[in-house]
């Protein structure tokens, strides 16, 4: 839900005269977003409504079509069919499914949207369940899931699946999707200089207030809900998407469970990988392939993320700490 109330604020950086950041922040797909703005001057009354009321359609937008929490949305009523058929959708959808077809096929199925039954079986959904599933109630869930089950016509516009248990889950690129319109919307009102974050992902373009690169914090895993940063990155033009298994888990008889499914064994992913940072142009792609990459692993996925040519850094626990793993096109951007 977006929240009823948005908050707008002026933040002068630089000279009284000089551009100043204008900072927006909200509540939208079951997290926080933080908007800011780079403009010569202080934006009036009417300017700064127009700005908010754009970046929270733009969101809400996305989560009317992409949502597993609503009812109403399109993708709720494509995982409601009781029987084989397909479902209308709008041109957003069926570009989010089809970059997420892509990146599943590059992946070998790790990356697959059809791994929801699962998700709400562990507890991770719309559910609250959060126990232990047998070896049986695994196999009958796995059998739903697979990018065979789904079909994308994209001169009809639907996307159809072959069976009544088939329950897809965006949530991992559908963030992403949210952030690249907010920013392709900011862009198309004239604001070029710009800074999106929306649950941990992020998307920038031009310059900030002082005129210089973005500078956006790699978070540092922490067991505790505390915060800290890795590293810091100067980004222009570009997106970074975040995956880790230190913030949504339970714990369970001494074991802990991420919410990280891996499709291959339908169990949470359990390696020594706390997290993927990915960067590249879009956030949806950052997106996903934070995540598969994460499911695959320190070494799999560090493997993948080469051959793909993908700007991405590991977090490997070791010991007490951490060790940062960087692929050649991360090390090409920040030497």
């Amino acid at each position: 839900m977006l929240s009823a109330l948005v908050l707008l604020a002026l933040v002068a950086c630089g000279a009284p005269s000089g551009p100043v950041e204008h900072t927006l922040a909200g509540e939208a797909m079951g997290t926080t977003y933080s908007v800011k703005v780079r403009a010569p001057a202080a934006l009036d009354a009417a300017e700064s409504k127009a700005v908010a009321e754009a970046v929270a359609a733009a969101i809400d937008d996305v989560n009317q079509k992409m949502s597993t929490y609503l009812d109403s949305s399109e993708l709720s009523r494509l995982n409601r069919l009781d029987e084989p058929g397909g479902v209308e959708m709008s041109a957003d959808t069926i570009a989010v499914f089809e970059e997420a077809r892509r990146i599943g096929e590059l992946t070998d199925g790790v990356f697959d949207v059809t791994v929801g039954p699962l998700v709400n079986a562990w507890g991770f959904g719309p559910a609250d369940r959060r126990e232990e599933l047998s070896e049986a109630e695994i196999a009958e869930l796995r059998a739903l899931t697979g990018w065979e089950r789904i079909e994308i016509d994209k001169a009809a516009s639907t996307i159809r699946k072959d069976g009544a248990g088939v329950y897809c889950d965006l949530s991992a690129i559908a963030k992403g999707y949210a952030v690249d319109r907010v920013s392709e919307t900011l862009l198309q009102m004239g604001y070029g200089d710009h800074m999106v974050e929306l649950g941990g992902e992020i998307r920038v373009h031009g310059v900030n207030a002082g005129g210089e690169p973005w500078r956006i914090a790699v978070e540092k895993p922490s067991a505790d809900g505390g915060r800290a940063i890795q590293r810091v990155l100067p980004l222009e033009n570009l997106a970074m998407a975040t995956s880790g298994d230190y913030r949504n888990y339970f714990e369970k008889d001494g074991r802990r469970y991420s919410h990280e499914i891996d499709p291959r064994t339908g169990r949470p992913v359990e390696h020594h990988t706390a997290s993927v940072s990915v960067v590249h142009p879009s956030c949806a792609t950052a997106d996903a392939w934070a995540t598969a990459l994460i499911v695959l692993g320190e070494d799999d996925g560090f493997a993948k993320a080469v051959e793909q040519d993908l700007a991405a850094v590991f977090l490997i626990r070791e010991g007490d700490g951490f060790t940062e793993r960087a692929t050649p096109a991360f090390e090409r951007l920040f030497p």
